[in-house]
């Protein structure tokens, strides 16, 4: 069985995350998105309320073998708890691959036997992100077209409380 991780907050999903997890659907067996919980960050949702989010939007596109589950630590670690051969990583433009370049390099020293496999964002996605997102919600205007359809009125509504 192929299995792959992507790893991320995630706080919240939009349509750039759903985009690469469709992808690796079709690649892998298994996708589990792993959901970072970062006690740093001050996040707009919970890992719990961030994993069921990805997972109502997983199931509105009929990714019957995408799974989520919060975690702590290292994606290298997490991967090799769930079998996987794979991180995936999202790139949508030269900053990213240069950060994920190195992150690359640090998982291949701690876990040779685990790659790196990058999507390139499409280019209608690429200047979709989880800060942008928040940061346009929390002066009201439409997300529409930012985050999946399934849960866009409980990421808009969480938003604009804030």
């Amino acid at each position: 069985m192929r299995i792959a991780v992507c790893t991320g907050s995630f706080d919240p999903p939009t349509l750039g995350h759903m985009d690469i997890f469709i992808r690796a659907a079709g690649l892998f067996d298994m996708v589990y998105i792993a959901v970072l919980t970062s006690p740093s960050k001050k996040p707009a949702f919970t890992a719990d309320e961030r994993c069921g989010l990805l997972t109502e939007a997983a199931r509105a596109e009929g990714l019957s073998n995408v799974h989520t589950e919060a975690y702590s630590g290292l994606a290298v670690d997490f991967a090799r708890k769930k079998g996987a051969s794979a991180i995936i990583r999202g790139i949508r433009n030269g900053g990213d691959l240069e950060y994920e370049r190195s992150m690359e390099g640090a998982n291949k020293f701690l876990r040779p036997d685990i790659e790196t496999v990058y999507f390139l964002a499409r280019p209608e996605l690429e200047f979709i992100s989880s800060s942008a997102v928040k940061e346009m919600a929390s002066y009201g205007k439409d997300i529409d077209g930012l985050v999946p359809d399934a849960i866009k009125n409980k990421i808009a509504e969480r938003l604009i409380e804030r």
